[in-house]
């Protein structure tokens, strides 16, 4: 069962709110869009890397990406820091990137194989300062959140935050580029410095919400709160978060499928070359108002419906390429559609990840909040990174070679991976989450009175 949080209001400011999404992802989706559109062309054009080496370093980054997401849940939830909890592990994962980050866009003059061998490394240090912070980010959450409202206006702001962070990145990404003289390793550090800037803001903002672990600890024993139980990743493997994970995975194979054919569809199927980044910047923008209007069906529906409906939406929209998104206003249409409807099943994971880590602290089973929400991370890198392999094979498997002639057979065949393969997975991520149960009223109540007994413990212990 599933209580609509209609008749909710966030006990946060709004500017709390706003805060939380300009210091989280608006500044980090810089990092983001640098690394996603400069890693390969860096290691090709700059490292001078052949193609092969850089096609295995590149892989074995992005796998290694997904590895270090479930390290950084574990990592969170076991060290504790007195200044709090999460907050500090925010901190300390904007001080590994804003060190880390520019060494790795940096030309040492090594030799290939050294050179490469270098970066995965740095890339992997870097990954778990990221995915720790980011872990942190998603746990904060649950220490800001009074109810359903409060988390709901979180998540909506993080992914406006960004949306419109990688708006702006669009339009500064180069000029910035071009301001440090084409220098790789200057851009990475200012892109480093925006996230060690916005951490510390983190830091500071959730002061008095993530109190230091101690204080946490008496206040949880002085109101009789839910203590912390044993075999943490187990149990945190169990019951609603099985569904979870596996729809969340195969919500976000869309998204890989998209990146890797869009490029393809554009060219050979609209013969329009141009559309591609008219369809991305369109795309971003419909993600603007996609947050906003998930926000408020969700408090009207509940979660879970609004998640299977858009989730079924989407992928008939996707379908709808296979028939009427041959040319170029159509199917931009269609990409602005997608881009306001799927982005209801990215903004709700870290949502969904907090339910799951209250109701199993409220039903006793365990306190393993930093590892649900590096659970959520992993769904959404595996699931990317899956659909991009399968969508690369796709291509190879109907016969396309860009040094050979495209029929229309191959054509025909771009169009339908493009169409049915994101339509599929759409689809049955909803139909797994039908089977995701948990009581979000009976969650709500667990957050109201645990939040009143350990403030007013902790209020009574100065």
């Amino acid at each position: 069962m599933e209580n609509k949080a209609g008749s909710l209001k966030p006990t946060l400011k709004q500017s709390q709110i706003l805060l939380y999404g300009f210091f989280g992802m608006f500044l980090n989706t810089f990092y983001l869009m640098f690394l996603a559109y400069n890693r390969l062309f860096y290691l090709t054009n700059v490292l001078q890397l052949s193609t092969t080496v850089s096609a295995i370093v590149n892989s074995l980054s992005v796998w290694g990406n997904v590895v270090t997401m479930i390290l950084a849940g574990v990592f969170v939830d076991k060290i504790s820091f007195k200044l709090g909890k999460f907050r500090t592990w925010t901190l300390v994962g904007g001080i590994v990137m804003a060190i880390v980050f520019p060494f790795m866009f940096s030309d040492l003059g090594l030799s290939q194989a050294a050179a490469g061998a270098l970066f995965v490394v740095l890339f992997v240090i870097q990954s778990i300062g990221y995915n720790c912070l980011w872990v942190a980010e998603r746990s904060l959450v649950g220490p800001l959140s009074g109810n359903s409202a409060d988390a709901n206006s979180l998540a909506m702001m993080a992914q406006q935050g960004s949306t419109l962070g990688g708006l702006i990145y669009g339009v500064v990404s180069t000029p910035i580029l071009n301001l440090f003289g084409g220098s790789y390793t200057l851009t990475a550090l200012l892109y480093g410095l925006f996230i060690l800037g916005g951490t510390f803001g983190m830091f500071c903002m959730t002061k008095k919400y993530d109190l230091p672990v101690e204080k946490v600890g008496e206040a949880e024993k002085q109101a009789g709160a839910a203590q912390k139980k044993n075999g943490g990743m187990l149990k945190a493997l169990t019951g609603p978060t099985v569904p979870f994970f596996f729809a969340m995975i195969l919500n976000n194979c869309h998204l890989g499928f998209f990146m890797t054919l869009l490029a393809y569809f554009t060219t050979y199927v609209l013969n329009d070359p141009v559309i591609l980044g008219i369809s991305v910047t369109a795309g971003s923008a419909a993600g603007l108002v996609g947050a906003w209007l998930s926000k408020v069906i969700c408090n009207k529906i509940g979660k879970k419906k609004a998640f299977i409906y858009f989730s079924i939406l989407t992928g008939i929209l996707y379908m709808l390429i296979a028939y009427i998104g041959k040319t170029s206003i159509p199917f931009l249409i269609i990409r602005v559609c997608i881009g306001a409807f799927s982005v209801v099943g990215g903004m709700l994971i870290p949502v969904f990840a907090n339910d799951i880590a209250d109701y199993k602290e409220m039903k006793g089973e365990t306190d393993a909040r930093a590892l649900v929400q590096s659970i959520a991370g992993t769904t959404i890198r595996f699931g990317t990174a899956l659909s991009t392999t399968i969508a690369s094979f796709g291509l190879a498997a109907v016969g396309f070679s860009a040094q050979a002639e495209v029929t229309p057979a191959i054509i025909g065949s771009i169009t339908n991976l493009m169409a049915f393969g994101p339509a599929a997975v759409c689809v049955l991520s909803a139909l797994i989450f039908i089977f995701y149960k948990i009581d979000e009223k009976e969650v709500d109540e667990y957050r109201a009175q645990k939040a009143a007994k350990i403030a007013a413990a902790a209020k009574a212990d100065k």
